[in-house]
């Protein structure tokens, strides 16, 4: 039962001042710490475009404006949402490019998890796969067309970032994620051109 959505938008072409306007604006006192924490640029501009965009997400879906849309985070960083029961969200960036998914109405103990990455090679690509990826993946990859390696490779990881988000257990646990769709739900996002991603559902154990 519930419904699980997803929302991207793309931070590239904001501008340093943009970023700053944003943050004055959507992001409370504690946030606004994390924040100024970060000097990266283009990570400033992840942090501040996520939690706008999951404000603005839930507001919609929960009839709430935005500003009174409550967010916390558990020891692991997770994201959660205060005084919101049935309701699971997350969040992910890569590269400029934000995704979050709101999931509402769910069975206690349903959680979400959203994965992106820019398509890229990947340093150490195999020596991880070997470490990470389950028998099966790794014969896909070795089996993928000439040129198409990298796609494949992040299509596998982001099943699996995705899976190990949604239970907050982190990468560390990732090489325990199950293969393709089992025991989970797995739908990809349509992203621009140069990212691939999606999200997961996973049902109470």
């Amino acid at each position: 039962s519930g419904l699980v959505r997803a929302w991207w938008a793309d931070g590239r072409g904001l501008s340093a001042g943009a970023v700053a306007e944003l943050a004055a604006a959507v992001l409370p006192p504690r946030e606004r710490l994390r924040y100024d924490a970060v000097s990266d640029p283009l990570g400033r501009a992840e942090f501040v475009l996520a939690r706008f965009l999951l404000r603005r997400a839930l507001g919609r879906v929960l009839g709430r404006p935005p500003a009174r849309v409550r967010l916390a985070a558990d020891r692991a960083g997770r994201p959660w949402v205060a005084g919101a029961p049935g309701v699971d969200v997350s969040i992910a960036h890569a590269a400029g490019l934000v995704a979050v998914a709101v999931g509402t109405g769910l069975a206690p103990r349903t959680r979400i998890g959203v994965d992106v990455e820019q398509v890229r090679p990947v340093p150490g690509a195999g020596a991880m796969a070997r470490r990470l990826f389950s028998p099966a993946e790794r014969a896909r990859l070795g089996a993928a067309p000439s040129g198409a390696g990298d796609l494949l490779w992040l299509d596998i990881w982001t099943r699996r970032e995705a899976y190990v988000k949604a239970l907050g257990t982190g990468v560390r646990a990732m090489a325990s994620a199950p293969d393709q769709d089992v025991g989970h739900v797995w739908h990809p996002l349509r992203l621009p051109r140069g990212f691939t991603g999606g999200l997961v559902v996973v049902p109470p154990a």
